[in-house]
Order: C-alpha cells, then structure tokens, then sequence
C-alpha cells in the first residue's frame, strides 16, 4: 500500500514592510503605498499604519524586483501597477480589487525597471538580461526588443515631445556606462551617450522634456538638453555625433555636484510642490541622504549667466595681470576659454536647496504630487515620508522661492528591523515570539498581526514559559532577558553567561531549563512561579552547584521528552550525550565534517536528529550512538532541525532558502517548500504540528498550515522533474543552436512551459485534421462545413482552425516559434483551406440573412488565422524559400489574404462612414429624447417666453419645422 502523507502549504507571510530588491510607490491620492514584500505585493493604509492587501502570484516563489504605477488612471479608470519579477515575468494588478488583469513573459531574469508612456498604453522594461522589451498593453503582446546594452538595465524612460508630429523616443540607461537614445519606430539605438565614468543609476526628464539628468555612482549629476535635430540622421549608427553624420537628440550642458550625496544616485524625479514657484529635482542617493535641488526660470537662467560670465571677465583681469610674460599667454588664453563660455551650463539652470537625513540607508524613493510628499523605503525594513512645503519666515519663503522638508506619516512598527534569529511557538498555539537585533515581538498566529514589540538585546534563542504569559530570551551579550507580555515590558536581567547564548533548552517538567553559551558553560536555572492579588508572576534563578564546563564552544542543547538524557553540540563537530539528572558522559556521537547548528529528539526518545554546517542530517540512536542514517539535506548549511510531535517525520531548514520534510522511517524527502528570498535561520512548530513558523535574514516570517490533501512521494518526485523541465526550457530558449536567428533573438517575448504544451497540443491537432482529411477526400464535403466552428464541426480542418483561434497576441508567437517545418506547411494548407471556403460562402439570396451571419462568423475568425499564417511564413522564410513546392502555397495565402483583408477593410470603412453620418444628424437636431427623463436640460420660462414675444407667428413656424 502507498503511504500518504498531508501537505504543507503557505499560509501567509508577515513581518516585511519593504524589500531591499525592491522599490516603492505612493498612489495618486498619497494614502496607499505598494511595496515589495518578497514574494508579495504589500498595499499599505500609511494613515492607519496596517495592511489592507497582498497581491501573490500563482507562483509564490518569484521574487518582486520593481514596481510601477500607471499614471492615466488605467483602463476604465482602474488603478494599474506593473509589477516585475525575479524570473522575468511582468504582470499588470488592479491593486484595488487584487485582481490579475495581463501577464507578460519576455526576459530571462530579473526585471530592473518599468516606465508607462504618457497614455498607459505602452510599456516598456528592462532587465538584468540587458534587454529592453517594449510592450503593446491594449494587444497584451510585445512589440519589440532593443538590445545594445551589455549589462544590467538601470533605467528606462518614454521621451514624448509637446508636438504631435514629433516621434516619441525611449532612454535607457545601464550598468555599461551609457546612456542610449532609441527610435520605437526604426527600433534601434539612434544615438549613445558615454559621458559617464561609473555605472548609470538613474535618469529623469523635466516636465517640458527638454532636459534628461542622470545620476551614477560618482559624486555628480550630469544634465542634457533635449531637442529635435534640424534634419533627420542620414546615417542611423549607434554612435553619437560625430563630424556631422549623425544630428544630436541630446547635447550634454555640464554636471553638478552633489555636495552631500552618499553612495549611488538610485532615484532622480523632477517635482513640482504646491505652493512652491519653481519645479524641484529630488535625488535619493544609497546612504542616508535626500538631496532637493532648484530649478530655475527663464529669466533666473539668464541672470545666473550674466554673473557668471561676470566672474569669468574679473578672474581673467586678476590671472593676465599677475603672470609673466611666458606663462601669461597660456593662462591667458585658458580665462579667456572660460570667459567665451556663453552657452548654457546646467549650473546656470539648477542650485542645491536642502538635504534631508534618512533614519536608515534608503533603497528607493516614490513622489505623490497631490500631497507633495516623498516616500522612501529604508533597507532597515521601515518607510519614511517626509513633505516639501513652502518655508516660512524670509522674503524667499513669502516670493514661494524656498522650501521646508517636514517629516510625515511613516510605517516602521509591523516587522524587524534585522534578520529574525530566534522563533517560539506558545504551549496553547496562540501566539508565537520572534526575536531579532532590536526587539522581540508577539504575533497572532490566527490573523498574523503583531500585538506586542518589546526592546530586547540581540536574541539568539528563546521559548515560552509554562503560563503563556511570559518570554524568556537569550541574547548575544551573555544575558536572559524575561518579558511579560501583558504588560509589555522586560521584568528580570540576569547576566548569566560571558559570551553569546546560542541555546536553551526547557526542562520537560517545565519548571526549569538549560543555557549553553561559547563560553564553554552549560548553566541551570529554576523558576518560580508566584500568584498574588495583581496576578502571577514568574522569575527564575541558577542553580550554581549543576554548572558544567565542556571541552568546546557549545551551539546547541536538548533535553528528551522522557527527560532522561542532555544532548549538546559542541563546536568540534561532535553531539555529547549526557544523563540530565547526573550530568554523567553517556555518548559521543561523531560524523559530521563541520560544527553542529542544532539538534533534536523524536518524541519517543529513540532518535536524536542533528543539522549541520556540512550540509547533512544525521540520524542517530540514542541507545548505542550509531548512525542510522545520513541525509544530505540542503545544499547550504543546515540551520535548524526538528521532529514534528509524535512522529518520525523531521523538518529542516538551511541556508538555501528552503524548509524540507523528511520520513525519518523510510529516509525519504517528503516535500520542498520554498518562499524565502534568504538564509531560513529559525524554526518553530505547533504542539500538534497543524502548522509550522520559520523566519530568517530576509526579515520574513512564513507561517505554514497543514492541509488535508494527500501527498504522494511519486507525485511529489514528478513534480520537481516538471519544474526542472521547465528551468531546462527556458534555458535552451536563450542559450540553443537556434538562438542565433533574428526571428528567435529579437522577439520581444519568451518560451515557457505552457506554449511548448500549446505547440504540442497544435501539433497533435494538426495530425488529426490530416488524417481525417485524407479519410474524407473520396466523400463531397462542401465548404460551408468549415464554418461549423466548435468541437461538433463536421470538417477536421475546421477543428483545427477552432483551435488555432483560441491562441491569443501574447503565445501565438512563441508556439508557432516551436512548431516544425513539416507541421508548420500543414498549418498553411489548412489555412489556405478556410480562405476558400470563407471566400465561397453566399452574400445574399433568398436566404440572405443566413447567409450573412455565416460571412461575418468567418469573418471574426480571420484575424488569428491570417496572423499565424504571416508569422509562420516569418519563422520558417529559409525553408520556404529552398523548397520549390511550398512557393504556389505562398502565393495562394497571398492572393486570399489580400482579397478578404480589402473586402474586410471595405466593410470596417463603410461602417465608420455611417456613425459619421448618423454623428451629424445628432449634432444638427436635438439630442435630448437619447438622454432619461430625469436628465432633461429644463429651458428657462424667462428666455422662452422673450423669443415667443420676439417671434410672433414666426415661433409657430419654427416649431412646426422642428417638429417636422
């Protein structure tokens, strides 16, 4: 009989208000902020400080990468943000309602950036794969795929010149220290910036778009003016101008310096506050600072150069008249370099205004215009908003020419601030605790709320005492800090150790446990617990005359649930087991290459588990200490271990980011379950093991429910080979023999599982339709069986054109991309086949009705057909073109395709043509009978009754003429 098991699956992840890997925005209205957490999207009320929505994908394991809202309002006045993955994947959320609305597959790793065009029509993305992919939303397909860069794409953004007869142009900047201009016409580079010495981090156009800043990774800002060329470029390469060939779209005005800039220039965006008369640059470097530079006007632009070139003209006196007659010319000659520098500088147009010092290093930065607020996402797991205002209190402030940066509404109390080092489930499985560098927190474990953040010193360990009211912590000073939870405070300190406490361990009896630290100690404490009229209370003391020292740093300890025996693991790679009443040798249980991290009994007390740093999981007996079994468990260090409650089945975590479950019986993987972006660093398990706790460096804490579906091993063992097919995959897409052909490199979208199971589905398809084809060539078979269109068709080619219409814009490309030579030539047959008998149907007649409704049921099913027939002859025109017997096929689709496209193109322009007519007729009488009765425009009396005074007999006239 199989042996089955339950399932595990993810419940919810709490604990993260902001990936480091991720930015952050502001909606429109400054009141919800989207962040990245980890897997999720997290919608933040920053008025009530909670969360109002996650939005997860169906694959919870792809990390958000970036995050960008559409600023049109989306479609139907939905709010839209695009949101990028880990794996390449771009999908568009209503974040209102939490639903899907597209998926979008076309780069092969993690997308960096997104910018919406000005109508939210277009987007376009970049990656790490150094591709951009520019995506047509109202199709839901891309359009095309620019490549040039050689690294990493850290900025994209749409040009849209004021004129409408102007081209609108992409910029992209990279890693590779350029900065590109792209023409989505001609989809190529029409012009390259180098100007950069480091990597390009950001770019920003003002609100006119005339001019582009940049940031990187030195201590600048570098500024372009941005303008049509006189002439269009008569060669396009992807150099810039050089002796004239290639006219400018950006000419480089000079770079400022960012006089308290830190790090990286992550962010730029030109800002206009309220009340404020000049339109700001916000700069959010990679350390703690928010640099608000001015822009100024014409006129401000204009002074700044008349007292430069005034400075330039004295410096130049001052230098002619003090040099000899040898260097004097030279010098000379440079202050006169300087003083005929009459164009613009970017240091005529902008000045430095205020910095503002973030709490932590800041990792993105989002801007809300209707609250002029900025909002930044701290690496420290916090968000900080602050607000540009106009100053107060001198004649720049009362002129709306100087600004205030206020501190607002934030959002810092809902998770850590560092990696969770320790986990704790209580005894009633109400709550669990966690512990990190800064505080311990309590957490519902029915909603995921935390409901109480306590100060703590940096916990390593910790559990619940007997009572569910009270916390004990060991920290890394050597300390056990108590806590009570009902009053939120810390209750006794007691330095107990003279280095970092890696365990405890509770006596089964509950009524005291251990501590081992590096300090080499094992000590013992008691507890006691007092009820009084205020409540109980509980404190704890050591027991002095049971303290131990061992030959080695220890990192873990455990008592047996029988209570008989000590286990404690040493960091000479062994686990000693010692009696607990006796504190006497009683094995040595040695194995492991590396230092054990921790350690466990089953519930029997037969079976002691340990994890270690060597990647492995032994198993051993705890009668004679032999190994039962080693597991290689992780492909990281192993971090945690521990049996689920009254079974043999051991869970663990390590560093690869994974939680796993084993069957200790048969030595069997149960299954893998991942979520986490980093190390899992702590474990923690129910009383009955309904659901599992882990946390760990990415700040994350997952709680895992257990389900009542059945598992099955071999189930479980097809399902990892079915996603390693599927990685397999998409390697081979971008790394193949056929890689190398423009139809495959430069389209905009990507393979993945489900168009390869399309492609095969099309291709058993297409097989039928042949074979019953053939079977149906002796009988008479007229045309009109073609239009039977469903599963009941009567004709199979008119089954496989059913099926060729379900594809839609965003896979027909990649599965007729797969689809061979031979079945790609039956496709067109078929094809060609249903041009025929759409072309044969009847217009009119006696049943002329009928016969309409079939054309245009034909007709509303030829525009997937023609397109996979233009993008089949795209794919396979090498092959087309070497064999002679395809070319009359060709030709034929031609003729066909031209005829109805025109004939469909006639009948889309007459129907124009009558809600042309039928808009002047409304527009020449009256339109209120098409508007509901309560809606009526009411005329007034007044002006009524004047024009039948002034009309007479003439208003009779009018009014029969209107009403005729």
């Amino acid at each position: 009989m199989v042996k089955a098991y339950l399932r595990y699956e993810g419940e919810r992840a709490v604990g993260v208000v902001t990936s480091r890997e991720c930015n952050v925005v502001l909606d429109r209205t400054g009141r919800l902020a989207l962040t990245g957490c980890v897997e999720a999207v997290g919608i933040w009320n920053l008025r009530q400080g909670v969360q109002d929505r996650a939005l997860v994908a169906a694959r919870g394991s792809d990390r958000v990468t970036r995050l960008c809202l559409k600023e049109s309002g989306g479609d139907n006045g939905k709010p839209v943000v695009a949101v990028g993955y880990v794996d390449g994947s771009v999908r568009l959320w209503d974040y209102q309602a939490g639903s899907l609305m597209q998926t979008l597959q076309g780069h092969r790793s993690a997308v960096s950036c997104f910018c919406f065009d000005r109508a939210g029509h277009m987007l376009a993305s970049g990656s790490q794969d150094t591709d951009i992919v520019l995506w047509d939303l109202v199709a839901e397909s891309g359009v095309a795929r620019l490549r040039g860069h050689v690294d990493q794409v850290t900025a994209v953004l749409f040009w849209e010149p004021s004129t409408k007869a102007s081209e609108t142009r992409l910029i992209s900047s990279s890693k590779d220290r350029l900065v590109r201009i792209w023409s989505l016409e001609m989809q190529i580079c029409i012009q390259a910036i180098a100007e950069h010495r480091t990597e390009v981090w950001s770019l920003a156009i003002n609100g006119d778009g005339t001019r582009l800043a940049a940031g990187s990774g030195d201590k600048f800002l570098r500024f372009w003016s941005l303008a049509e060329p006189d002439s269009k470029p008569v060669s396009v390469t992807d150099k810039p101008e050089t002796d004239g060939e290639q006219p400018a779209f950006a000419t480089f005005i000079g770079a400022v310096p960012r006089a308290d800039g830190q790090g990286n220039a992550l962010e730029l965006r030109f800002a206009k506050p309220k009340n404020v008369g000049f339109e700001a640059l916000l700069c959010q470097g990679s350390g703690r600072t928010l640099e608000v530079f001015r822009c100024f006007s014409g006129s401000e632009i204009k002074r700044r150069q008349k007292r430069r070139r005034r400075r330039a003209a004295v410096k130049k006196e001052k230098k002619t008249g003090q040099q000899a007659d040898g260097e004097e010319a030279a010098e000379a000659g440079d202050a006169q370099d300087d003083g005929e520098d009459d164009g613009i500088h970017a240091a005529d147009e902008l000045t430095k205004l205020q910095t503002h010092r973030c709490s932590a290093k800041a990792v993105s930065m989002a801007w809300c215009a209707a609250t002029s607020s900025v909002l930044l996402g701290l690496t420290n797991n916090v968000l900080e908003s602050v607000r540009l205002l106009p100053a107060e209190g001198d004649e720049e402030a009362e002129e709306g020419k100087s600004l205030k940066i206020e501190p607002s509404v934030g959002l810092e109390l809902a998770g850590h601030r560092t990696g969770v080092r320790a986990l704790a489930v209580a005894q009633d499985d109400s709550v669990f605790m966690s512990a990190a560098a800064e505080s311990v927190k309590i957490w519902s474990a029915s909603t995921g709320r935390c409901i109480r953040t306590m100060p703590s010193g940096y916990g390593m360990c910790g559990f619940f005492v007997a009572g569910n009211e009270h916390v004990l912590l060991g920290t890394r000073e050597g300390k056990l800090e108590l806590f009570d939870i009902q009053l939120g405070e810390q209750t006794q300190v007691l330095d107990a150790h003279a280095s970092s406490i890696y365990g405890l361990a509770e006596r089964p009896d509950h009524e005291g446990f251990v501590s081992c630290s590096a300090d080499r100690t094992l000590r013992f404490f008691n507890f006691t617990f007092t009820k009084g009229s205020e409540g109980s209370s509980v404190s704890f003391a050591e027991l002095g005359d049971r303290a131990t020292e061992l030959p080695d740093e220890l990192l873990a300890v455990a008592y047996s649930p029988n209570g008989k025996w000590l286990a404690v693991a040493l960091l000479n790679h062994t686990v000693q087991l010692l009696f607990a009443d006796t504190l006497k040798f009683h094995l040595s249980l040695y194995g492991h290459r590396l230092p054990v991290m921790s350690i466990d009994f089953s519930s029997d007390s037969q079976v002691i588990a340990s994890g270690s740093a060597d990647k492995n999981v032994r198993l051993w007996s705890t009668q004679f200490g032999n190994c039962l079994r080693s597991l290689k468990a992780h492909d990281e260090s192993v971090m945690q271990v521990h049996f689920l409650p009254g079974t043999h089945y051991l869970a663990t975590t390590g560093r690869d980011k994974q939680l796993k479950l084993w069957d200790c019986d048969s030595y069997e993987l149960i299954s893998t379950l991942s979520g986490h972006a980093c190390d899992v660093q702590a474990l923690a398990l129910s009383q009955d093991a309904a659901f599992l706790v882990t946390a760990g460096s990415d700040k994350q804490i997952r709680v895992w429910r257990r389900s009542q579906e059945q598992l099955f091993l071999s189930e479980e063992r097809a399902k990892e080979l079915e996603d390693q097919f599927e990685q397999e995959v998409e390697r081979e897409d971008f790394g193949g023999p056929g890689a190398a052909g423009e139809a495959v490199v430069l389209r905009p979208s990507r393979r993945t599982v489900e168009s390869v199971r399309t492609t095969e589905r099309l291709m058993e398809v297409l097989d039928e339709a042949k074979a019953h084809t053939e079977q149906l060539e002796s009988e008479e078979v007229s045309a009109e069986a073609f239009m039977g269109f469903g599963q009941g068709a009567k004709h199979p080619a008119a089954r496989a054109i059913t099926y060729l219409n379900t594809l839609n814009a965003s896979n027909i490309y990649e599965v007729l991309l797969a689809l061979p030579f031979s079945h790609a030539v039956l496709l067109l047959q078929l094809i060609g086949r249903f041009f025929d008998a759409v072309a044969s149907l009847p217009g009119g007649g006696a049943d002329g009705n009928a016969a309409q409704a079939k054309v245009l049921s034909a007709a509303a099913s030829l525009e997937t057909p023609c397109q996979a027939a233009l993008i089949t002859a795209y794919v396979h025109h090498g092959e087309f073109a070497a064999t002679a017997s395809t070319r009359p096929l060709l030709l034929k689709l031609r003729e066909q395709m031209r005829s109805l496209l025109q004939a469909e193109k006639d009948r889309v322009g007459l129907c124009m043509a009558g809600f042309s007519h039928l808009q002047r007729l409304l527009k020449r009488t009256s339109v209120t009978s098409l508007l509901p009765p309560g809606d009526q425009p009411k005329k007034p009396a007044v002006g009524a009754a004047a024009r039948g005074r002034g009309r007479g007999k003439g208003g009779g006239r009018g009014a029969k003429r209107q009403k005729r």
